[in-house]
Formats: structure tokens, C-alpha cells, sequence
């Protein structure tokens, strides 16, 4: 089971995903057309549950179409102190889209500086 959407892949017995709230399909997730053929840039990384939801909710309203990879990060205290290792995540976009993602994200990189957001690493 994956979700056709953002390419999450989950347990038999799951219907819908949890983060695009969108039915999930049958068997293994197809790359996209943009994985195949476009060079995927790093346009944000984030320990923030909330800053990751938001920044999904900005491409998908500009239409950019973009990766999640890693964990699904976990809200922490008011400090912003790192989590755990491997308790992040990456979004990645066509590099065609990197500049017009990475201005729409610049307020979340901005408050999410103190945990590493933004590298800028490219794919």
C-alpha cells in the first residue's frame, strides 16, 4: 500500500495516508515522471512537524510537485532542541521548481534555523 500522492509507502490494513489524507493505492509506488527524468533538489529540512506540514501545503498550492523523505519529524519543546537522529525530514522538488519552492519556504527556513534547515544540498 502506498499513497499516490506523496509515494509513502504503509502496512496492509491502512486505507489513507496519513499526512495527504488521500486513499491509498494497491502494491509498490511508480517513480513519478519528474524522478525519472529531473534532478531533485533539497529545498528544505526540518525537525518541525508543523513547518513540514506547512511547507507541503505551500507547493501542493503552487502546484509544485515535491518529495518527503525521511521521518515524519516529531513537534518538539518550546526550545526547538534537536530530536533524535533520523527524526527529520527532507523535501525535495524538480531543481526547474527550486527557486520558486525555496521562496515560498524562506519563513519556515527561517524559523527553523537552529535545527538545520535549508542546507541547500543539492540532489
Amino acid at each position: 500500500m502506498y499513497c499516490p500522492r506523496c509515494l509513502k509507502e504503509y502496512r496492509d490494513g491502512h486505507h489513507e495516508c496519513a499526512d495527504c489524507r488521500v486513499p491509498l493505492a494497491a502494491g509498490v509506488p511508480r517513480r513519478r515522471a519528474t524522478e525519472q527524468t529531473q534532478e531533485l533538489v533539497t529545498v528544505l529540512e526540518t525537525f518541525d512537524a508543523p513547518a513540514l506540514q506547512q511547507a507541503k501545503a505551500a507547493l501542493e498550492g503552487a502546484g509544485i510537485h515535491y518529495i518527503a523523505i525521511g521521518d515524519e519529524p516529531r513537534h518538539t519543546t518550546a526550545s526547538r532542541e534537536t530530536p533524535a537522529r533520523g527524526s527529520g525530514c527532507r523535501i525535495r522538488v524538480a531543481s526547474e521548481n527550486a527557486a520558486k519552492a525555496r521562496e515560498l519556504l524562506k519563513p519556515l527556513r527561517k524559523s527553523d534555523s537552529g535545527t538545520g534547515a535549508d542546507t541547500g544540498v543539492g540532489a
